[in-house]
């Protein structure tokens, strides 16, 4: 059942691929100044199919991630649900458009602004690397502020893609990161 927790370390690859590919698709979409989701409500059905197959399979492997980590460990509740629900919300991306309440499901994913604070918290009396708590740290705030300066208005317009993927970089980043981290836990725990 280790596999459920090293499948997320390719996390960023599915959602960054999709996302590249669905935009060089579209003629006039800007990767700079356009949100990935911008494609779910263009003309273009192969775009269309790229990006929501990405979401929904970014947020399939967030799930599977959470139930590999109650499976594996019997702890860490509170992250795998923050996880579980992050992948929720995914999915709901890729089934629904942009500009519609269900894309993102009600918000739900903002539960992710959370998330790594709640896994320092959870792990802080594990045998893990000091490294990750600082990582952890980092993309928390990054990934706070990023979604805190969307929901103000901060957000730059002209740059919104790029400030999206950068923080996007962070978010699937780090939780592939964890992942990576978790499945090293557990392997040391075989070895003892």
């Amino acid at each position: 059942m280790r596999y459920l927790i090293k499948q997320a370390t390719l996390i960023p690859i599915l959602f960054f691929v999709p996302v590249f590919i669905a935009g060089f698709l579209i003629e006039d979409y800007n990767l700079i100044t356009q949100h990935a989701s911008e494609i779910t409500i263009t003309d273009f059905t192969t775009a269309k199919a790229i990006i929501n197959s990405g979401a929904i399979l970014t947020g399939l492997s967030c799930i599977l991630l959470a139930n590999g980590i109650v499976i594996n460990f019997k702890r860490f509740y509170t992250t795998s649900i923050l996880l579980a629900i992050f992948g929720i919300s995914m999915i709901s991306n890729g089934l629904f458009p942009m500009g519609t309440i269900m894309h993102g499901l009600y918000g739900i994913g903002f539960t992710l602004m959370i998330l790594p604070f709640i896994a320092c918290y959870e792990l802080k009396n594990e045998n893990i690397s000091k490294l990750f708590f600082k990582i952890t740290m980092l993309s928390g705030f990054v990934i706070f502020i990023y979604f805190w300066s969307m929901l103000v208005g901060l957000d730059p317009v002209n740059f919104k893609g790029l400030t999206q993927r950068l923080a996007s970089g962070f978010i699937f980043g780090w939780i592939a990161y964890f992942a990576y981290e978790l499945n090293k836990m557990l392997q040391n725990q075989v070895t003892t």
